[in-house]
């Protein structure tokens, strides 16, 4: 029998700013306005054949050339391995709808759990420019803070869409507790579809708080109580009540 690997090659996000096209472009371009919303450090060429680098913190950076520039419209950068970073703005309404599209090569379970962890990322940087814009707020502070250290991707079960954990990281509170193929369909009390619908409750909760799963396992619906920790660590597992 034949399994078949769904391949995927491209990702899409969008968020609307109230800002006028020529404010999202100065986010966009300029690498002091940038380092407000999404870099720590950023380098802009803004020219066709010019250098993008920017250090995120945490140990990552990344760096890409200008390929194509629309003043106000649209921006394309590609990295060394020929991925390209599209980013169109749009008027609309009296405002701006700004859209991310990546593209990259994702295959499989975990493939899919990478391209949906990935477009989560950036639409946190996203929503960050929108507050930073609009509000004059950074808000990043508030993402990333804790995990538990099981990774998880979008399945459909009766038409409705859930998350299915693919992967626990060892010595962390999900180890021991969580299992792959456990299905979770809400994280404290909130009923959970989307990748971000999860990941947005746990990494914004604070080290050491305890938040309620609701899964499915063998055909039998269990919750389990798990303590957050700092994201990115690894400490003892937290057994379940």
């Amino acid at each position: 029998m034949m399994i078949k690997v769904t391949t995927y090659h491209s990702v899409k996000r969008e968020i609307f700013i109230n800002a006028k096209p020529e404010k999202v472009w100065k986010a966009l371009t300029i690498g002091e306005e940038r380092n407000k919303w999404e870099t720590k450090s950023c380098k802009i060429e803004l020219k066709v054949g010019g250098k993008f680098t920017a250090d995120y913190g945490w140990g990552v950076a990344h760096s890409a050339t200008i390929v194509e520039i629309v003043e106000n419209k649209r921006l394309i950068m590609e990295d060394e391995n020929n991925g390209k970073t599209i980013w169109t703005v749009t008027p609309q309404n009296n405002g701006s709808l700004v859209t991310l599209e990546f593209n990259g090569l994702w295959t499989g379970d975990l493939g899919m759990m990478e391209m949906e962890n990935s477009s989560f990322g950036q639409y946190q940087f996203m929503r960050n420019m929108k507050s930073v814009i609009e509000n004059k707020e950074d808000i990043r502070h508030l993402f990333w803070n804790s995990w538990i250290g099981m990774q998880h991707k979008t399945i459909v079960q009766e038409g409705i869409k859930a998350r299915e954990i693919v992967k626990i990281v060892p010595n962390t509170p999900a180890d021991g507790v969580l299992r792959v193929g456990d299905v979770i369909t809400s994280v404290n009390e909130q009923t959970v579809t989307t990748y971000d619908d999860l990941e947005r409750v746990i990494t914004e909760t604070i080290p050491q708080q305890e938040i309620k799963l609701t899964l499915k396992r063998d055909d039998k619906t269990k919750d389990v109580y798990l303590l957050t920790v700092p994201y990115g660590s690894t400490k003892s597992p937290t057994p379940s009540k």
